[in-house]
Parts: structure tokens; C-alpha cells; sequence
């Protein structure tokens, strides 16, 4: 039994230290066990008595509330997580007299403590931790021998206790082969492995125990410390989650869930992680072509949409040709000369329709617009629509000036549908008589700096759509390419440039307009010529 005499010399000396501030050089060579914490537990100082009693020196700075291996109440029932008479002491200021507990070390020998506590203060007199004084009562215990072996009798039953549901808990993790389950030491490093492991991740045990857990995770992960990341977010919060994807051990990738708990030990120490990893491979892939489903059936309907306006307008044009020919022809049907001309113009027209229909299917049949580009001379799509409209310009005696355009790579049929929509717009709102000019601009600076989509390196054309026409307010510019929209009551859908402004961007392009009342509009077309 450790000397009575002693122990009242260590209380007093213990006691006497009650500020933060005091010097524990003191303590060092004392033979009374003493350690301090501060208000969250973690250890500021230990004696070389307290490392001798506990059969190890635990971490200042990081471990908390005691240094030995294991605890268990005074009658050898398992500790109770919750109940720290330190805490409670630093807490409420109060602190009640000696506690017992049996303690054991990381060999597996058991001794009896008598913890006393005193609280620290600082000059202002409030808590700033407590100091510990353990004092050993085994051999007390031992003389009591029926009282210390049924103490003793009762740790071990908890002991086998513990070993048995431990031993069957690690079998059935064992076992378990649709998850990968293993423990990680505090900074990462894979301290089992079960047949789940294995199977998802290919790795046999022997190959990966003691290996860093970051092994699993791409090189971009690991650049980004997304392993570290994980393991001090679980610290900081009890446990973490993650989705994405894995390394296996031929190189393969798996899409992985993980969660990562933090696990603790009696003192609310950390002492390392539980990792869990499910293969989601086949939910990822369901969900991304989920996904692309998604998208293709909006490019569906965003093509329903487009079908509805080309049926609706571009179609319009060539049909509206034939019928005006076909009513002329009858009238002349007896002028050889007219009706040639006539029939000429008819099939022009239908052919156009034949060309823009056969387009239309091209286009429908397929699921992106990828396969769609070509190399496209924009001089010949102007001209188809110009012929489209060659009735129109004629009837509303349209001064048409058209300069020379460039080849670049796009769609031809969208493009068509840009032209002739901007056409279209320029003859409604070109006043009686209008005058419309198409031509073709390098980009400016000033271009560049009133757009952000320009890419660095990418050469650009500007096509200008100006005319001399009614005009209307800047403050209207953005709101006339939103679907549906009008400046005013002009019969129409409001679709034409909402349409236009999708066209431009499908072809990594822009469209902006600039207009004032009386003066007319100058529509400027972005578009890059690779």
C-alpha cells in the first residue's frame, strides 16, 4: 500500500497549486501521480509518477482526462460513457470528494485509484482547468480480499464480455462482403481489412495493412488532400461522407459511398477511424444515363419547338411562292413563255421545301447537334433565303444590299433559320419602302469588351443586319430574345428571335441588337469561323 504519510504530503502540495500559472517543475520528481487538463480535457501536464502508474505517457496537447489504457467503475462494472466526475467538477465549480476507479494498464494489470481533484483558476479567479492527483489503493483493496476479489471477478467477466462481443463483432465484419469495412489509426493508415476490402477494392490483406488510405484516391484527390479533408471533417464532426470515385488495385476506378466515423476510447480520446465503402459503380451509371436521358428528351422538346416554328414560318415562305405562282400560271395559262417561268418558279420553290424538309429529318434523327456541323458558305444560305423572300422584297419594294460573307464550320439548317428569321424581322419593321444591309466586320475591342462569351484565341465574324426602320428603346434590346416576347401588338409568336439567340449559341456564338426609335436596328451576329 503506498505510504499514507506520502499521500497527505501529495495532497497538500497538490493542493496548494490552484492557479493556471503555477510552476509544475515542482511536481516533476514528487512520487504522488499528478496530471492537469484544461476546460476541454485535453492533457497539459503529467508527472514522471503518473506515466509509472499508468504504464505509458499519453500526448499532452492532444489526448484527454487520463493516460491509462482502460477504465472501469469502483465495483468493476464497465465505465459509464458520460460520467467524468473532472469535468463535472470544472463545470459547476464544485468538487466532491475522492472518487474510486479501477484502472488498467495496456499489459492488462488493474490497480485502484482515489481521484482527487482541484480546480485551476486564473487571476481573475475563474476556471481554467483542474489538477489531478491519483492515489493508488490496490493494496488497501488487496487487504480487503473478499471486496477486492469480487472487484477483480467482476472486471474480468466484463473483460470476457468485452473479448466476446468484440471477437463476434469482428467475425461478422469479417464476413460482410458487399461492403468494404476497415480501421484506420489517427492519421490514416489501414489497420484491418476485411472480405468486403478485398473483394471491392482487389487488395489482399497483407498487401494493404499498415498502407495510407489516400491509396484508394486519384491522383487529382490526393493533389487536393481530399483523404486528409475527410478524415478532419469526421474529427471536427463526428463523421464525414463522400461520393466519388476509387482506385482499385489493378487501376480500375469504382464509384464509392463512404462514411468515416471517429471512434474514441473511454477517455473520449481519438483513436481512430471506422471507414465504410459501398461500390455504387451500377447506381452511377443508371443515374448518369438517367441524366443524358434527361437532357436528350429537353433537346426533343427544344426541337418540337423549333419543328412547330419551321413548319409555322421557314416552310412559309416556299409554300406562299407556290400558291401566288401556281395562281398566276392559271391566269396565263395560255402565255407559253409565262407558264414556263411560271413553272420554273413552282419547282424552285418546292425545292427549296424538298431541301428544308430533308433537313429537318437530318435533323431530327439525330440526339445533339454535334453531328450536325458542317462546312457552311454563308453567301449560298443567304442566297436560298433571299429567294425565299424574293415575292415579299418585290411586293414591299425592299432595297436589299448584301456583302460578301464568310465559309465557316455550323449547321446549315439553323443557320438558315437565323437569316431568314433576321430578313424576315428587317422586312416587318423596315417601314414602306425598307432598306436592309447584310454584310460582314471583323471583331473590334470594343466588342470584345461589351461580350464575355469570346474565347481567347478563337477568331470571330460579325454580321450586321441594319435597318432603316421604326426602331424601338435600347432598354427593350435583351427582353426581345426571350421566348414570347413583343414590343408591340405586329401579328407573330414572338419565337423568331428567341430562336435566333439559341442559334447563335449553339454555334459557341452571340447575337446582341442596338436600335433607337425612327433611326432603325442593327442586329450584330458573333459567330467563330472554326
Amino acid at each position: 500500500m503506498q505510504n499514507p504519510n506520502l499521500s497527505d504530503a501529495g495532497a497538500s502540495l497538490h493542493n496548494n497549486f490552484c492557479r493556471t500559472d503555477f510552476d509544475t517543475s515542482l511536481l516533476t520528481d514528487t512520487p504522488v501521480p499528478i496530471y492537469t487538463c484544461g476546460l476541454d480535457g485535453i492533457i497539459t501536464y503529467f508527472n514522471k509518477a503518473a506515466a509509472d502508474l499508468w504504464g505509458r505517457e499519453p500526448e499532452t496537447g492532444i489526448e484527454k482526462w487520463g493516460g491509462a489504457y482502460k477504465i472501469y467503475m469502483a465495483n468493476g462494472d464497465a465505465f459509464i460513457r458520460g460520467f467524468n466526475p473532472i469535468d463535472k467538477a470544472m463545470q459547476t465549480g464544485v468538487v466532491e470528494k475522492p472518487i474510486e476507479f479501477v484502472l488498467e494498464r495496456a499489459e492488462g494489470t488493474l490497480f485502484n485509484v482515489l481521484v482527487h481533484i482541484t480546480l485551476l483558476y486564473n487571476e481573475k479567479g475563474i476556471v481554467q482547468g483542474a489538477s489531478v492527483m491519483l492515489i493508488d489503493v490496490t493494496e488497501k483493496r488487496k487487504a480487503d480480499s473478499p471486496s477486492y476479489n469480487a472487484i477483480i471477478e467482476n472486471v474480468e467477466r466484463n473483460r470476457k464480455l468485452i473479448r466476446s462481443t468484440e471477437d463476434r463483432y469482428q467475425k461478422m465484419i469479417d464476413e460482410v462482403e458487399d461492403y468494404a469495412i476497415l480501421m484506420l489509426d489517427r492519421e490514416g493508415y489501414v489497420l484491418n481489412w476485411n472480405r468486403g476490402a478485398k473483394k471491392i477494392k482487389g487488395y489482399a490483406a497483407e498487401e494493404i495493412l499498415g498502407k495510407h488510405f489516400s491509396v484508394f484516391y486519384l491522383h487529382d484527390d490526393r493533389e487536393k488532400q481530399l483523404p486528409e479533408t475527410l478524415l478532419k471533417y469526421a474529427q471536427a464532426n463526428g463523421r464525414a461522407t463522400n461520393e466519388g470515385w476509387r482506385l482499385r488495385k489493378d487501376g480500375t476506378k469504382f464509384w464509392a459511398s463512404v462514411v468515416i466515423t471517429v471512434l474514441h476510447d473511454d477517455y473520449n480520446n481519438l483513436i481512430g477511424f471506422c471507414k465504410v465503402t459501398r461500390d455504387l459503380t451500377e447506381r452511377k451509371f443508371a443515374e448518369d444515363r438517367l441524366r443524358h436521358n434527361a437532357r436528350d428528351i429537353e433537346f426533343r422538346n427544344k426541337q418540337l419547338e423549333e419543328y412547330a416554328y419551321i413548319a409555322s414560318h421557314d416552310l412559309q415562305e416556299p409554300l406562299r411562292k407556290i400558291q401566288v405562282f401556281s395562281e398566276m400560271l392559271m391566269e396565263n395559262i395560255d402565255d407559253k413563255a409565262s407558264v414556263i417561268r411560271y413553272m420554273d418558279k413552282i419547282n424552285s420553290s418546292a425545292g427549296r421545301m424538298t431541301t428544308l424538309i430533308k433537313d429537318v429529318l437530318k435533323y431530327s434523327q439525330l440526339s445533339s447537334t454535334d453531328g450536325l456541323f458542317e462546312v457552311a458558305d454563308l453567301n449560298e444560305i443567304l442566297e436560298n433565303v433571299v429567294l425565299d423572300f424574293d415575292l415579299l422584297i418585290e411586293q414591299k419594294n425592299v432595297k436589299l444590299t448584301i456583302g460578301k460573307l464568310p465559309v465557316l464550320k455550323g449547321i446549315p439548317i439553323q443557320l438558315h433559320q437565323l437569316f431568314s428569321n433576321l430578313l424576315s424581322n428587317a422586312i416587318k419593321f423596315g417601314g414602306s419602302s425598307p432598306e436592309i444591309s447584310i454584310t460582314a466586320h471583323p471583331i473590334t475591342i470594343d466588342d470584345r469588351v461589351d461580350s464575355a462569351f469570346f474565347k481567347n484565341g478563337v477568331p470571330y465574324i460579325k454580321i450586321l443586319f441594319n435597318d432603316k426602320g421604326q426602331g424601338f428603346e435600347q432598354e427593350y434590346a435583351d427582353m426581345i430574345f426571350k421566348m414570347f416576347k413583343r414590343l408591340d401588338n405586329t401579328p407573330g409568336t414572338g419565337i423568331g428571335l428567341a430562336l435566333c439567340k439559341k442559334i447563335a449559341e449553339n454555334h459557341n456564338g452571340d447575337i446582341s441588337a442596338k436600335s433607337e426609335p425612327g433611326a432603325g436596328t442593327t442586329f450584330s451576329v458573333f459567330l467563330p469561323l472554326i
